[in-house]
This record gives C-alpha cells, sequence and structure tokens, in this order.
C-alpha cells in the first residue's frame, strides 16, 4: 500500500484492490458458491473449510500488505465471515453499519481497529447489484447521504474492497439476470502502533481523491496514530474556544460537530484549559441512563442522543495523556453516558496510567460502562492488575462483556510482554466451550498465540475433537 492509497483510506473510508490470481481461479470460487448457495444448506462461519482456496485471496501479498498497513502486523482474521448473494431482482438495502455481533452499546473507533475485506468473484458492473458505499462516511453516526459520495463498489472477477468497519454501505439492487456473490472477511487489530518506532514517517497530505467535506484535524490524527507520532500542539492555536464553537458541538450537523471537537483539542493541547473543560462538559450533555435495547444494525436513527458524548471523546482522545484527568474525572463521578464515553477515551490513550482508572470502571453498575472498559484495557499494556480482571469477566453472565473480555486477552496474548500466561491458559481453555462462538474463537486464537506447551496441550485436542471437514455437505455426506 502506497502512501497515497493510504491517505485515501483515511479520508474515503474504503480502498479498491485487484486480485493477481488468474480469472480461472475466481470462476472456480464462483462455482462453489454458487453451488453452495444452491443446495447445501446455510454454512455461516464454516464458509472458509467449506473453501479453503479463499485463504489465498487474503493471503495475497496485495492484499495482507494493504491489512498490515492499517492494521500493523499484529492483526487477527476474525471468526466471523459470510457469503453475500445478490439474485436478480433482490431487494436493495437501506444504509447501515454493521454492528458488532448484534450490539450497538459500544463507542466506535475513528481508529481503524476493525476492517472489512468484501471479495467478489466475479465481474461486478453495476447492474449486478454491487455494495454501495458512502465515501468518508466511517466518522459520522448520522447518515449523511447527500455530504458524502456514493459509490458502487465495481470490477472486474476478483475485484477486493478494503473498508474501516464503521464506513455506511448497502446492498445495490440487482437488475441483470445473473446471480452476484461477495464473500465478507473481518479483520482486527491485536496492538496499537509503538510510538516513536517509524524514523522520519511519511508527512500528511490531503490526497487528490477525498470527500467535499473538510475533516483534515480527524484524518491528520489518524495519520499520525499509525505511525506512532504523538500529538503536538504545533498545528493548533492556544486561544480559548469561542461562543460558536461550542454552539457546533452540541449542535444537529455532526461534521460541524466534530470538527469543532477537534478545534477544540487543538486548543487544549496548546494549554487553553477553557477547551479542555469544554470538552470535557459535553461528555455528560445527556443526563439519561444508557439504551440497553440489542440492535442488529445502526441505521442512524439514535445518532443525536450520544452525539456531544461522543464528539468530545474522540476530541480529548486527540488531545492525549493531558486529558487523563478530566476522563478519570468523567469515568468516576459522570453521568451513565459520560462514564460510557470517558472509558472508550481512555482506552484510545491506552497508557498505563489509563488502565488503572478502566479496571477500576469494571466496578461500574452500567453494562455499557463495563462493555466499553473491558475492551479498552485491551488496548493497554498487559499488567497481572488487568489480565486477572480480564479472566475474572470471562465468567460473566453477559456474552457481550465475555467477548470483549477474550477479545482483550488475545490482544494481551499478542503483545512480548503478556504476564499470568499459566493463568490464562486455565482461563481461556474453559472459554473455548462458551455458549458464544466468538467468546470460543477468541480463546483459540489466544491459546495458539501464547503457544506454551499447556496451551497447546489444550488447544490441539479442541482443534481435533471440532475439526470441520471441507469435503462433506449435503451432496456428498460420506
Amino acid at each position: 500500500m502506497t502512501d497515497e492509497q493510504l491517505r485515501q483510506f483515511i479520508t474515503n473510508g474504503y480502498l479498491v484492490i485487484q486480485s493477481q490470481l488468474p480469472a480461472e481461479f475466481h470462476a472456480r470460487i464462483f462455482d462453489k458458491l454458487h453451488n453452495l448457495a444452491s443446495g447445501s444448506g446455510h454454512f455461516g462461519n464454516n464458509l472458509m473449510p467449506m473453501v479453503p482456496e479463499l485463504n489465498q485471496v487474503i493471503e495475497e501479498p496485495k492484499v495482507s500488505g494493504a491489512l498490515s498497513r492499517i492494521l500493523g502486523n499484529n492483526y487477527s482474521l476474525h471468526a466471523h465471515r459470510a457469503l453475500h448473494a445478490n439474485p436478480p431482482s433482490s431487494d436493495q438495502q437501506a444504509w447501515h453499519k454493521d454492528s458488532y455481533w448484534g450490539y450497538t452499546r459500544r463507542v466506535r473507533n475513528h481508529r481503524p481497529w476493525w476492517a472489512m475485506l468484501m471479495y467478489y468473484p466475479q465481474a461486478t458492473p453495476q447492474k449486478t447489484g454491487p455494495t454501495g458505499l458512502l465515501s468518508g462516511s466511517q466518522y459520522f453516526h448520522q447518515l449523511l447521504p447527500n455530504d458524502c459520495s456514493n459509490v458502487a463498489a465495481c470490477g472486474a472477477a476478483g475485484t477486493l474492497v478494503l473498508i474501516h468497519y464503521d464506513l455506511w454501505h448497502r446492498k445495490m439492487l440487482n437488475k441483470s439476470t445473473r446471480d452476484r456473490y461477495m464473500v465478507k472477511f473481518q479483520f482486527t487489530r491485536l496492538s496499537p502502533p509503538d510510538v516513536g518506532s517509524i524514523k522520519n514517517p511519511p508527512a500528511w497530505r490531503r490526497p487528490k481523491d477525498r470527500p467535499k467535506f473538510d475533516l483534515n484535524p480527524i484524518w491528520r490524527s489518524t495519520w499520525d496514530w499509525l505511525h506512532g507520532v504523538e500529538p503536538m500542539p504545533k498545528y493548533a492555536t492556544a486561544k480559548d474556544p469561542s461562543s460558536q464553537l461550542t454552539h457546533q458541538l452540541y449542535g444537529d450537523d455532526e461534521v460541524r460537530a466534530l470538527q469543532a471537537a477537534f478545534q477544540l483539542s487543538g486548543q487544549a493541547r496548546a494549554g487553553s484549559q477553557k477547551a479542555l473543560d469544554t470538552l470535557s462538559a459535553a461528555l455528560n450533555a445527556n443526563l439519561e441512563e444508557n439504551d440497553n435495547t440489542r440492535r442488529y444494525a445502526d441505521n442512524g436513527t439514535y445518532w443525536r442522543a450520544d452525539a456531544a458524548a461522543r464528539s468530545a471523546a474522540h476530541g480529548l482522545v486527540n488531545v492525549g495523556e493531558n486529558a487523563l484527568k478530566v476522563l478519570s474525572a468523567a469515568a468516576k463521578s459522570g453521568s451513565p453516558r459520560g462514564r460510557k464515553h470517558a472509558v472508550f477515551a481512555l482506552g484510545e490513550i491506552g497508557t498505563r496510567a489509563a488502565q488503572n482508572i478502566l479496571v477500576d470502571s469494571l466496578s461500574d453498575d452500567d453494562l455499557h460502562v463495563i462493555i466499553n472498559a473491558i475492551e479498552a484495557i485491551g488496548f493497554t499494556p498487559p499488567t497481572k492488575k488487568a489480565t486477572e480482571a480480564l479472566i475474572r469477566h470471562l465468567e460473566h453472565g453477559e456474552s457481550e462483556v465475555r467477548f470483549d473480555a477474550a477479545l482483550s486477552l488475545l490482544r494481551f496474548a499478542a503483545n512480548p510482554a503478556c504476564v499470568l500466561k499459566n493463568h490464562m491458559v486455565k482461563a481461556l481453555s474453559t472459554a473455548l466451550n462458551d455458549s458464544n462462538r466468538y467468546v470460543s474463537a477468541y480463546a483459540e486464537q489466544a491459546l495458539q498465540l501464547l503457544g506454551t506447551k499447556e496451551a497447546l496441550q489444550v488447544l490441539v485436542p479442541f482443534l481435533s475433537k471440532t475439526r470441520w471437514c471441507s469435503y462433506t455437505d449435503n451432496t456428498t455426506p460420506f
């Protein structure tokens, strides 16, 4: 991935990649997928063993190189993968963001901790109903089809579209007489970028191909984070915020609210206490309890409820460690929505000091706070105290908490400084049989990364007993 392609991904939220595998390879995959879709039943997350050639697609150097540039060398292929069929005359989907396994209780990241890869084994012109994308929409909860360009993910057989997980998208109407297939993969970053690890990192500049709105401070913040560059106040002014800026932060236009939040963060980094206080106050703008309704897609209807807190939280992340004091106060004594967004921001900052506050937040009585804190801990350095807390939460009664505890333990397992490995092995061996398939999958990946004798003694028998036979389906049962 070139620097310019990465700049386009940061601004537009997607990148089109063309597979270098031959046309006959993609034709074979299309035939396999067509036979599966029309006769073998629903195979869900077992798609990869049924079509093992798909591994060659995601392991191509162009694909793995792009994933590494965005997610770091420590990234994980998520256990969820799906075949999306679009037969002729099927209905067009509504614009949506995918949920995190059926819930909308977590705060979504600006930074690319998650990515989605869409693979098209057949030529996909617009009339066959490709995936529609709203360019640059990954930073918005508000649905803004008039502000974001509508892009159809068209291409030749073997086209792949790599998107920021939170990009608004939809299935388009198939006006042809042919079936259209798309295989969706999801990937997770396991480690934050190492600060200062890249000598003479490339400079940020706006790419030529970018949205018509200007989120340059957000784009630059993401670019700096990916290259391990600490935020500096050199492009900010120390003046106190105007009333107009504060009004924008609380307004009904999410583009302007985010612009205001990052202007305030720049002023706070340059020394304005009033700017920092303005962001801090916005965390508690809505005093209502968090909504625990389980939703399977985010259609933008509820974007306004957390708008000011969410924008402020992203701004405070950009302030960095100088925001720890106000975030700590909000995490301890803020409103339910304020505490939720405070622990999210502490995780994005990711320091040892932030971790101490996050572990304490696990005793909160609000489920939203616990869910965001338990994942945020995985963004921090592994410690004995944090590892023990994650292990305890592998037994939580709420599956979403166990899901995030297992993910954070996976991230700890990927860290060379991982501690309490034997304790982790014992807990993860039990989690292999969790009722939630993704808790089990994270536990398997964590044991693999730990790689100790004890971990493998647990993992290998489990994998042997759960092995999927790629030759067996409804048409060939023997």
